[in-house]
């Protein structure tokens, strides 16, 4: 079940400034630098903080500003997205009302073969332009904080992470394997052990854990061969 976080909860978070990690810097005009925070950020800051149930997101309305085509089939395309991003305010569980902001993201895309490829494009830009500055709008935890010259000034000095993705490998979520492919794994991980005369069997225990006659990839396992001399797989 989703934790319900509290208003005030909530509040205390957005107050906060955003560490250097969640901001990157593009080249502008007059080959200044913009500081902006990525897309995929910001729906990962509002999934943190509201919760992956706790907002939604809609393009209310498209604007097309010009399409046009040159002699050579591509397209430049301008258009401008109005998006609402709505927070679910919660008690005991209950959405009890909704709070929503809205924005208007623009996208443009230049010399892109094809109008279906070059909409599309354009589309998404604006959709996702939208959507930050909407967010942006619930506090400096969800991006407003870009846009203070102060604190871009100091958090540029501020330390960030060495990756700004953390992650285990064996934490991962991945494709479930059928129970043949895992046994093979296991096989294929397992310690090779030499076995001599008047040696006992002992269930090893590899970085999988124990065999034992629970374990249903064991049960699928043919018996190991016990005469002297034999390597056991196990």
């Amino acid at each position: 079940m989703t934790d319900v976080r509290s208003a005030v909860a909530i509040g205390e978070q957005l107050v906060q400034f955003l560490g250097p990690e969640y901001v990157s810097y593009r080249k502008g005009e007059g080959n200044r630098q913009f500081a902006y925070v990525e897309g995929q950020e910001a729906i990962n800051l509002a999934n943190t903080i509201f919760g992956w149930d706790g907002w939604k997101s809609e393009p209310k309305s498209f604007v097309t500003d010009y399409a046009e085509a040159s002699n050579g089939g591509k397209w430049n395309v301008g258009l401008a997205c109005t998006v609402r991003v709505t927070v679910l305010v919660k008690e005991n569980g209950k959405v009890v009302r909704e709070v929503y902001r809205e924005d208007v993201g623009y996208g443009t895309v230049d010399n892109t073969p094809g109008r279906g490829k070059a909409m599309e494009k354009c589309r998404k830009e604006a959709v996702t332009d939208g959507l930050k500055r909407a967010l942006r709008q619930f506090g400096n935890a969800t991006g407003n904080c870009i846009y203070n010259k102060e604190y871009l000034d100091r958090v540029r000095k501020v330390k960030g992470p060495a990756e700004r993705i953390g992650f285990v490998d064996d934490e991962l979520f991945r494709k479930p394997m059928n129970k043949r492919r895992r046994m093979v794994l296991k096989q294929e991980s397992a310690q090779v052990i030499r076995l001599k005369p008047g040696d006992d069997i002992v269930e090893d225990v590899d970085e999988f854990g124990m065999f034992d006659d629970n374990d249903d990839v064991w049960n699928m396992m043919p018996p190991p061969i016990c005469e002297t001399d034999e390597l056991i797989t196990v």
